[in-house]
């Protein structure tokens, strides 16, 4: 019942005295409000208004998100102020958080990089399981993944399939979360649900669920589909997105867990004060100007962080992620890197009028011969098409799955060498790579000279070599 019918009754019944015949509508309402058996006496009808405007500001009160949640994101950068980004890898405890988000395709991700060891999972899903135990919230943006492996659930088998065509079943409190973020949302998994509450399921599909509430212990697990985002965490809609989803789901945990107040001031009560206390009030307002810039700073460096851990990529990975991580690096060196035509030379690089073809490999070994003559074909295949004679660049992650200290062989071997030389490709290391990219941004005025050492360079390059120059050991 809203406050404003409350307040009919109230001013009503001021208006009529008592007196007017249709002081009888008003009982009538009351009656109905707090589904009473009999009728009020009309002289009980200003209280009785009172007592139900009271317990609506109260209830309203209590419906407040809780804006100071402690809420961590893993396998995403979350742009949101309030939530602290947690690499899944990293030594940071989960238990500090009162709410941990997790996208699956982030840890999907890092799967396929071979990072997350047996270890890290049994660690992060002791943690998970605790914290709900504890009585606190672990929501998940779910994409095909082994839900088994980090989260405390059973016989679920998810089906990697996207759409955006979902419907609601469920509570009133879940249907308010939904509608604040389906537009939001998409789907990139259905699974069998049974392990708690389904709330959305495909379209015309109740049995295929795409959201999930769960009870673990005195807390939630909370299965949602995926948070729609384009990768770039600087753009306004994606900030926009995030801040509305936190809302919901800070409005949604304090209705999972309510929390009771023995009593509550009457806002006249703000009126009245004294000065320890207006001192307090006007050094909070202070540190809340404070707090706004340095969130601000915080989100900007983790940002500025993040993207300097994207650049480990290079001597980590293989396949596409390698690949999309090199043609990152030559763009910021000022070439223009574009993808080749699928199924064919990786990247196509032109830099001052220059052109190279760049073959980009991961390899849990060396290079071979073998790569340099798909590198050669490649450049043969691109002379043909564009009728110019363009440079072959090899670029080599040897070893990707040994710790750099431990790589003690050449990523080329002298067998391959006069294969390459003979037709002038420039063998390069994705370390290499990382040392020329670092040098280039201290040192801006050496950046053409570097790039084009690139395009001039016959044989193995010899430039950054020796990691100490560029790279430091961090312990701990």
């Amino acid at each position: 019942m809203a406050e404003g019918v409350f307040k009919i009754i109230f001013e009503g019944w001021r208006g009529m005295k008592g007196k007017s015949p249709g002081c009888h509508v008003l009982v009538v309402l009351v009656r109905r409000c707090l589904k009473l058996e009999s009728k009020p006496e009309p002289g009980n009808l200003p209280l009785i208004a009172w007592f139900l405007i009271q317990t609506n500001n109260a209830k309203n009160q209590k419906s407040k998100p809780n804006i100071y949640m402690n809420i961590c994101c893993i396998g995403r950068e979350f742009a949101h102020p309030t939530v602290k980004n947690v690499e899944f890898t990293s030594a940071q405890s989960l238990l500090d958080f009162d709410a941990v988000i997790i996208d699956f395709e982030g840890l999907v991700r890092l799967q396929h990089t071979g990072h997350i060891y047996p270890f890290m999972m049994e660690r992060r899903k002791n943690e998970l399981s605790e914290i709900m135990t504890l009585g606190r919230v672990v929501v998940v943006f779910v994409e095909q993944f082994q839900f088994e492996i980090l989260l405390p659930v059973a016989d679920v088998n998810p089906v990697q399939s996207h759409g955006k065509r979902m419907a609601f079943k469920g509570s009133n409190m879940l249907n308010e979360f939904w509608v604040s973020i389906k537009e939001s949302m998409e789907y990139r998994a259905y699974w069998n649900g049974g392990n708690g509450e389904t709330f959305a399921f495909v379209k015309d599909k109740p049995e295929w669920s795409v959201a999930e509430l769960v009870k673990h212990g005195k807390g939630h697990l909370i299965l949602l589909p995926w948070l729609k985002w384009d990768g770039d965490t600087r753009s306004a809609s994606y900030k926009q997105v995030c801040n509305w989803f936190i809302i919901a789901l800070t409005k949604l945990i304090d209705q999972l867990n309510p929390q009771t107040s023995d009593f509550c001031l009457p806002t006249w009560s703000a009126h009245y004060g004294w000065q320890s206390e207006i001192k307090l009030n006007d050094d909070l307002i202070k540190l809340n100007q404070q707090k706004d810039s340095i969130l601000q700073l915080i989100a900007e460096k983790n940002h500025e962080l993040a993207a300097e851990n994207k650049l480990k990529i290079l001597f980590t990975a293989k396949g596409d992620v390698l690949a999309h991580a090199v043609m990152d690096i030559f763009r910021q060196i000022g070439a223009n890197a574009q993808p080749g035509d699928p199924g064919r030379d990786d990247i196509i690089v032109e830099f001052n009028g220059k052109l190279a073809v760049v073959e980009v490999k991961g390899k849990k070994g060396s290079a071979a011969e073998a790569d340099a003559a798909q590198l050669e074909k490649w450049v043969a295949g691109t002379k043909e098409q564009r009728e110019i004679n363009p440079k072959g660049i090899l670029v080599i992650n040897a070893y990707c799955e040994t710790p750099l200290l431990a790589r003690i062989e050449p990523a080329f071997p002298h067998q391959m060498l006069k294969y390459s030389f003979q037709r002038e490709h420039c063998l390069i290391t994705t370390t290499q790579l990382l040392g020329l990219f670092l040098e280039t941004r201290a040192n801006p005025e050496k950046r053409v000279s570097l790039v084009d050492s690139l395009f001039s360079t016959v044989g193995v390059f010899d430039g950054f070599s020796d990691i100490s120059t560029f790279l430091t050991v961090i312990n701990g």
